[in-house]
């Protein structure tokens, strides 16, 4: 065991590797113990940013699966003396998957909807820390209340923070609307990271009206933002 611990670390320093990061599960004689955990050594806290990084991927991703909403992810790295960690010149931080000693666990290890949520998840917590960015919750920015006048249309621009994965599904949906039917939610892809996310807000009656639209993103490892809601008057010119 201890001849297998050197020997990856050890192998990586002769390749010169750039990162070393090592997949398990995790054990204890506690069943009641599980969840999603990541080490670095304490000789090198500067590791602990990629391992939070990680989490941070794990987390969003994990929770985003239906039915794995609450699954257990520890919010930060922890520092510990793992042989891996210790001999790697390289940042090097070790990823405990789930528990194989805990049932609810290895339902979710036996799962390929969770197993590759998380390794999505841990591919995107060191692609955001190797590229110098920050990993945080996907988050719609306010949309302000709008004015349309009858018979034209105007872009709504929605911004947002977090690093979604592209392509991204823009969901406008109907919130209230002063004459049912009449308001028609639409949906929209996005494929191109660079572009704005944007959709046109039209006023096609010639009556004055108003609508309340939902408005959500979702990208294409299922994480979603929480709606946000603006109204549209349509207005006489």
């Amino acid at each position: 065991m201890s001849e297998d611990i050197r020997a990856r670390p050890n192998y990586a320093n002769h390749l010169g590797v750039d990162v070393m990061l090592s997949l398990h599960t995790n054990g204890s004689v506690n069943p009641g113990i599980r969840g999603t955990e990541v080490y670095h050594h304490r000789n090198k806290p500067e590791d602990k940013a990629l391992g939070d990084s990680i989490l941070c991927g794990m987390k969003e991703i994990i929770r985003a699966q239906p039915g794995y909403e609450a699954f257990p992810v520890r919010t930060g790295s922890v520092a510990d003396g793992h042989g891996e960690n210790r001999i790697g010149k390289m940042p090097s931080v070790i990823v405990e998957t789930a528990y194989h000693s805990n049932p609810e666990d290895v339902a979710a290890l036996q799962d390929p909807v969770f197993r590759s949520a998380s390794m999505k998840g841990v591919e995107k917590g060191y692609r955001l820390w190797a590229t110098g960015k920050t990993c945080e919750p996907l988050a719609l920015q306010p949309l302000p209340d709008i004015e349309v006048p009858l018979q034209t249309s105007r872009d709504v621009n929605v911004t947002f923070a977090g690093n979604p994965q592209f392509p991204v599904v823009l969901e406008v949906g109907v919130a209230d609307c002063d004459r049912p039917g009449v308001c028609t939610p639409l949906k929209t892809t996005f494929n191109d990271p660079s572009a704005p996310v944007m959709f046109g807000a039209s006023c096609s009656s010639t009556r004055p009206g108003t609508v309340r639209w939902k408005v959500l993103i979702r990208d294409e490892d299922g994480v979603a933002a929480a709606p946000v809601e603006f109204t549209q008057a349509c207005v006489r010119s």
